[in-house]
């Protein structure tokens, strides 16, 4: 199984630790194999996103560095996927395509967001489920 969790997952992992996206987070880490996965455009955005002063903020317990190595933590455990094929635009949200290119270039089976929305555009389009965490650590049999 391939997936890619979108950055708002990580960011809400790291919010909050009732959520079903620290749920999901926790599992990844707790698998045997890389089930995530990862490319530069995607890991130079989530470094933006967990670094912003408004997220910070809503993280005080967590310091830059241990942010900067969590998302090492996240590379050691994803696949690294070369971005081969760019597929823009075809989201409002530029930041949205990236994800989606990953997801696409990653063959992946979900692509994991709280933005479902943003990503309706494209539903049926490419070859994966769209989904929450929740939904997903449901099919998983993860959650109830």
């Amino acid at each position: 199984m391939k997936i890619v969790c979108d950055t708002n997952v990580w960011l809400s992992a790291l919010t909050s630790n009732q959520g079903a996206s620290h749920v999901l987070v926790k599992w990844l880490f707790q698998q045997s194999s890389q089930l995530h996965s990862v490319s530069t455009p995607f890991i130079m955005e989530l470094e933006d996103v967990l670094l912003r002063p408004k997220n910070r903020e809503r993280m005080p317990q967590f310091s830059e560095q241990d942010l900067r190595r969590f998302i090492d933590d996240i590379c050691c455990i994803s696949n690294r996927q070369p971005i081969y094929f760019l597929w823009r635009p075809l989201i409002k949200d530029p930041k949205d395509d990236m994800v989606l290119e990953l997801a696409v270039n990653a063959q992946a089976e979900y692509l994991i967001s709280f933005n479902i929305q943003d990503f309706k555009a494209i539903e049926g389009k490419f070859n994966f489920t769209l989904c929450t965490p929740k939904a997903f650590l449901q099919q998983q049999g993860v959650l109830k």
